[in-house]
C-alpha cells in the first residue's frame, strides 16, 4: 500500500485530493469508494505485467476512479486534472519514498456513467514504473 499512500500525498500536495491515512474525512481513498462523500477518489492497483525476478523494478497499473455530482463536468474536470499531474510522470520519489520511474495513462479520461445515486464518475488507468529492490532484484 506504500505507493498508493505516495500517489495519493503527491495528489493531495497538488491540491487534487484531500488524503487523510490516520484519520476519517478527506476524499480520497486507497482501494475503496465509500458512500460518502458525493465528491471522491479512489486510488486501486490491479494487474499490470508480470515481475522479472532479477530486475529491481516493477509494472503495475492504476486506477484513479472519481465521482461527482449530478453534473458530469464536476467528476471530468476533476478526472482531468489528475490526468495532467499523472500521465507523463516520470523520475520522482513519491511522499512515502517509493521511486517511480514512470506513469503513462492507457486511455484518456472515460467515462463510467452514474452510480445508484446519480453522481457521476469518471476513470482513467495508468501503467505504473516503479523501483522495488528486494534481496534478489536490484
Amino acid at each position: 500500500m506504500a505507493l498508493l499512500d505516495g500517489l495519493a500525498q503527491y495528489l493531495d500536495g497538488l491540491g487534487l485530493v484531500d488524503f487523510r491515512p490516520d484519520s476519517t474525512g478527506g476524499d480520497c481513498f486507497i482501494e475503496t469508494l465509500p458512500a460518502s462523500p458525493d465528491e471522491a477518489v479512489a486510488l486501486t492497483l490491479y494487474g499490470g505485467t508480470q515481475p522479472d525476478s532479477r530486475l529491481g523494478y516493477d509494472m503495475p497499473s492504476l486506477q484513479v476512479r472519481v465521482r461527482g455530482t449530478t453534473d458530469p463536468r464536476v467528476s471530468r474536470a476533476r478526472a482531468e486534472a489528475i490526468y495532467a499531474a499523472l500521465h507523463g510522470l516520470d523520475a520522482i520519489t513519491l511522499p512515502d519514498g517509493t521511486r517511480m520511474i514512470s506513469c503513462t495513462a492507457q486511455q484518456t479520461v472515460t467515462s463510467m456513467g452514474q452510480d445508484s445515486q446519480q453522481r457521476f464518475e469518471h476513470v482513467c488507468n495508468y501503467a505504473l514504473e516503479v523501483r522495488n529492490q528486494t534481496g534478489r532484484r536490484e
